[in-house]
């Protein structure tokens, strides 16, 4: 068994014809392949696979538009729930550090979910989110508790309405790129205190699992 240094770009053929050369004569089976390998590289199969990150739906890379085209579903989806609506006007400043400034007024939603949550603290201002279904980005910094959203184009939207802050409407992938991280550590770096619920999905075999931030 190996595990590529690097299974995203081109040194994979070297790295199993190193491989090759070491286990020549070695009975038994072979494994090679993890996700960027099972996506990518046919070659690297052998006996059996190691998919990881894959199995939730993210991108081996970090990038979520490397994936496409892959079929591949969020297994993980992190929810929550605005709680409160405020209508802001122009000059006016949302969250920490007065770092995301209104230009025109608008309707920002506070979110029960925060970097005690797991939410990442960096994700900047349009990191993308959805409400009620519709796409739509994160304004000012992520608080310990809540954080801030731009209800602009979910004009519809209030206290109560759902929260996906990532899932199969945006990629954990997508949250990541903007909050200078990758999938893997937000998908680690889920709270205790975060409820977990396993929810039966009817378009596929199997369950899903959902994390609810209250």
């Amino acid at each position: 068994m190996m595990h590529f240094a690097n299974a995203d770009e081109g040194e994979v053929d070297w790295q199993l014809d190193q491989f090759d050369a070491a286990t020549a004569g070695i009975p038994g089976e072979r494994s090679t392949s993890n996700s960027a390998a099972v996506l990518w590289h046919p070659r690297a199969h052998r006996d059996w696979v190691r998919p990881g990150t894959i199995l939730y739906g993210a991108s081996p890379t970090g990038v979520a538009r490397h994936v496409e085209g892959f079929g591949l579903r969020a297994a993980m989806t992190l929810t929550s729930r605005i709680i409160g609506v405020q209508t802001l006007s122009p000059q006016e400043t949302v969250g920490y550090g007065r770092t995301f400034e209104v230009d025109r007024p608008m309707r920002i939603g506070v979110v029960a979910c925060g970097y005690a949550d797991g939410y990442p603290r960096h994700a900047r201002t349009g990191t993308p989110v959805a409400v009620d279904g519709v796409r739509t980005r994160v304004v000012g910094r992520v608080s310990m508790d809540m954080l801030s959203v731009d209800l602009t184009p979910c004009p519809e939207a209030g206290i109560g309405s759902s929260v996906e802050l990532w899932g199969d409407q945006v990629r954990v992938d997508e949250v990541a790129e903007a909050s200078g991280t990758i999938g893997y550590e937000l998908m680690c770096a889920l709270a205790r205190r975060v409820p977990v619920v396993v929810a039966a999905d009817a378009g596929a075999a199997g369950k899903r699992g959902e994390h609810v931030a209250a």
